[in-house]
C-alpha cells in the first residue's frame, strides 16, 4: 500500500503540473512539511543524503529517460524508506519543497551507500 502512495507521490511531483500548465511552466515541488508527515503517518523513514550522494544521484536522474531532460531541482536529495519495503524514493529538496521524486530499486540504494561511505571497489574482471 505504502509503495502505491509513493508511486502517487511521484506521479503528483512530475506528471500532474505538466497536464495542469504544460511542460514550460512545471513548478514540481511540495512542502517538505506534508512529505514528512505523509510518510511518518505510513510508518516510514525521511533520510538526508549526503553531497556526494546527492551529485550520484543528479547523475543517475539526467540520464534516466524517463523523467523529463536536465538536471533535478534542489540543493538537497532526502530518501524515503520503510521497512520490509526493498526499494526507495529519491527526493531533491529546493527551499524547503521536495521536487522531482526518482525510484530508486536497490541496486541504487547499495550504490548510493557506497557512496556515502567512500567503500567503492574498482576491482572487478575487466572486460
Amino acid at each position: 500500500m505504502f509503495t502505491r502512495c509513493l508511486l502517487c507521490l511521484a506521479g503528483a511531483l512530475t506528471l500532474l503540473p505538466q497536464m495542469a500548465f504544460g511542460a514550460d511552466l512545471v513548478d514540481s515541488c511540495v512542502d517538505l512539511g506534508m512529505v514528512r508527515d505523509a510518510v511518518a503517518a505510513r510508518g516510514g523513514k525521511l533520510i538526508e543524503l549526503t553531497q556526494g550522494q546527492l551529485q550520484f544521484l543528479r547523475g543517475i536522474y539526467a540520464m534516466n529517460p524517463e523523467p523529463p531532460g536536465g538536471l533535478p531541482y534542489g540543493d538537497r536529495a532526502m530518501l524515503v524508506q520503510v521497512d520490509g519495503n526493498s526499494d526507495g524514493l529519491v527526493l531533491f529538496v529546493d527551499r524547503g519543497q521536495a521536487c522531482n521524486a526518482m525510484h530508486a530499486p536497490p541496486e541504487v540504494l547499495l550504490l548510493m551507500h557506497e557512496v556515502a561511505t567512500g567503500n567503492i571497489d574498482h576491482h572487478g574482471a575487466g572486460l
